[in-house]
């Protein structure tokens, strides 16, 4: 790699991100105009307002208060992932691998589901923060063309039914162990070198943590791992299924816990302890709710009669509806857009006043109501399934896969990296 700095002041990055923040916050018509070039990757320039758009996504995505000495912290991790997706696109591009408007469309109707989001609206949620619509588009991008690179690779990948056997042995003589359900957030030091910034990295993201920041939001923007994708959700592991070095800090774990940046001979992890459990294989469930959710919108701005004139409806639906079908009946009449029905939402996926809200929640009976950013709302269970999530051989063939290519992915782009031409000029 060809790595050149322009810039090597941390102080002038960050005023330069705080005058790029100024020209957002009070002129749209500015923000439009040419404020320079952050970095270049092989020809293709990676702009200031890009990475300033970036750092917003970061923060409404993850639920941070973007403070400027934040912004400025975060910055030049945010730059990075914006420099490994240029180099992501760039060889998927040039191996002809297209990334459609579908592939863009579908990668959105995800992210909707796990935010607890009506389909469609992900446009106007990013809206009411001002992030454009591209911005997210441009993160969902390289992420698909790499997937799709990556299943190229799968040929190249054996897993053996020697080694699905001994998965298998593993999981039955660990049944009556702890089962442990995980998130990750790992940040690779591809160079001993690195190690320091990579660890200082980790200690930011863990500060952001302890502040409130969303993990699975984090995962999504920062984690190299493929389960970035699924918030950092490793699902239900069982002893012996992690690594032992990382084992041993998730015994230490209590649910609800997050490490402190564990180092491996690969990089840095920082684990979160959704769930424990002790028992029989029975005692293993996936959980999937449909939920209908009943929103009014509130502003900072309105009038105390307005706001009370809001929450005695949701008090009146509170006491009288009975069924999904009911609180339908209550947002067409209300006309809120933001009402609606989501399917097969596991609880891990929900927000944490949501997820608290229906936790003991049974089927077609209102939660109490839930103050939101923006409005408050009311959620009823509509439906509730349960079934084994015990793995297969299929599950574990599947699961070996990930990580073999896991390992593929970061070593192509460990090599993309080293053959590129990085101009950071911030």
């Amino acid at each position: 790699m060809i790595l050149k700095f322009s810039i090597s002041s941390s102080k002038k990055l960050g005023t330069l991100l705080g005058a790029v923040m100024f020209l957002f916050v009070t002129s749209a018509a500015q923000a439009q105009s040419p404020v320079g070039v952050a970095a270049v990757v092989n020809d293709d320039p990676i702009s200031v307002i890009d990475l300033v758009e970036r750092i917003k996504l970061v923060a409404v995505s993850s639920n941070i208060e973007m403070t400027q000495q934040r912004s400025n912290e975060m910055a030049p991790q945010v730059l990075q992932q914006l420099i490994n997706e240029k180099l992501q696109l760039q060889e998927a591009e040039r191996r002809g691998i297209e990334v459609t408007d579908g592939d863009i469309a579908r990668g959105k109707s995800i992210i909707e589901q796990n935010a607890g989001l009506p389909d469609g609206m992900l446009d106007s949620y990013l809206a009411q923060r001002q992030i454009a619509p591209e911005t997210l588009e441009n993160q969902i991008r390289p992420q698909v063309a790499w997937q799709k690179l990556l299943r190229t690779m799968r040929r190249d990948v054996e897993i053996s039914d020697a080694e699905i056997d001994d998965n298998l042995e593993q999981i039955t003589n660990n049944q009556g162990k702890p089962r442990n359900r995980v998130q990750e957030i790992f940040l690779p030091v591809d160079n001993p070198q690195d190690s320091t910034r990579v660890y200082q990295t980790a200690r930011e993201i863990l500060g952001a943590l302890k502040q409130g920041a969303d993990f699975s939001g984090l995962a999504q923007q920062f984690s190299a791992s493929a389960s970035a994708a699924n918030g950092g959700d490793l699902g239900w592991l069982y002893a012996g299924e992690m690594a032992s070095d990382l084992q041993q800090v998730v015994n230490q774990l209590q649910p609800g816990d997050v490490s402190d940046p564990v180092q491996t001979i690969r990089g840095y992890y920082i684990l979160k302890l959704l769930d424990r459990r002790v028992g029989d294989t029975n005692a293993i469930t996936d959980t999937r709710l449909d939920l209908y959710q009943l929103f009014v919108p509130i502003n900072s701005d309105m009038p105390q009669d307005q706001v009370d004139a809001k929450i005695a409806v949701l008090q009146n639906t509170q006491e009288t509806a009975e069924s999904c079908e009911a609180m339908a009946n209550v947002a067409v009449d209300l006309g809120s857009e933001l009402s609606g029905e989501m399917t097969g939402i596991s609880p891990s996926e929900l927000s944490g006043p949501i997820r608290q809200a229906v936790g003991n929640l049974n089927v077609g009976t209102p939660s109490q109501i839930v103050r939101v950013d923006g409005g408050a709302l009311l959620v009823m269970i509509c439906n509730k399934v349960e079934e084994s999530n015990l793995p297969d051989r299929q599950d574990i063939e599947n699961r070996l896969m990930m990580e073999r290519l896991d390992i593929l992915a970061r070593r192509k782009l460990r090599e993309l990296r080293r053959q590129a031409f990085i101009d950071i000029r911030i």
